[in-house]
């Protein structure tokens, strides 16, 4: 069976959420100098003589993406102000904080520096390691940069897959003479 337009509606699908996707993760600014998720997050149709299928790439993110979109509980236990993040999420940090070396590379990427409370610099091990401890104390927020776009579009676009199927299923039936031409109404 020839899936062409299935195929097309499949693309269409895909373009949506990662292009819907790609303009939340600008807007909450999880876009790094690598720009690993960024970059990363694609989408892939196929079709065989038995299947057409869509899938979600995220790449060199595939170990981080989701706790991107649903974000991470906090573990709790901080003090001072500030709000813990991840509402909602099914990922909570337990017993273990985020590794340290990332968040050290990324205060590296990012140029920042660190202040002691007297206003003295403090190395990127030390500020590494206070965002290691707000980030498992607070969690992580949710994005939803794949979740929202994908529920949408599914919303959206699912009779136009179902109808481009049955547009494919009726030419190979024609095709194959196992039926006349149905009418179209």
């Amino acid at each position: 069976m020839d899936f062409t337009n299935t195929i097309q509606a499949l693309q269409k699908f895909g373009s949506n959420v990662v292009k819907k996707g790609k303009v939340i993760l600008k807007q909450k600014k999880k876009t790094t100098s690598k720009n690993t998720l960024y970059n990363s997050f694609k989408y892939n149709v196929a079709g065989s003589q038995t299947a057409a299928t869509l899938e979600f790439n995220f790449g060199a993110a595939e170990d981080y993406w989701q706790f991107v979109d649903e974000g991470v509980r906090g573990a709790g236990g901080f003090k001072g102000s500030g709000r813990m993040r991840g509402h909602g999420s099914p990922f909570k940090f337990g017993s273990k904080m985020p590794p340290r070396q990332p968040l050290i590379e990324w205060i590296k990427n990012k140029r920042l520096k660190g202040r002691s409370k007297k206003g003295r610099f403090i190395t990127n091990e030390s500020f590494g390691f206070l965002i290691q401890r707000a980030i498992y104390q607070r969690g992580l927020e949710r994005t939803r940069f794949f979740s929202s776009p994908y529920e949408m579009a599914l919303k959206n676009n699912l009779d136009n897959i179902i109808i481009a199927f049955a547009e494919d299923l009726e030419e190979d039936l024609v095709k194959n003479n196992d039926m006349k031409k149905i009418d179209k109404k």
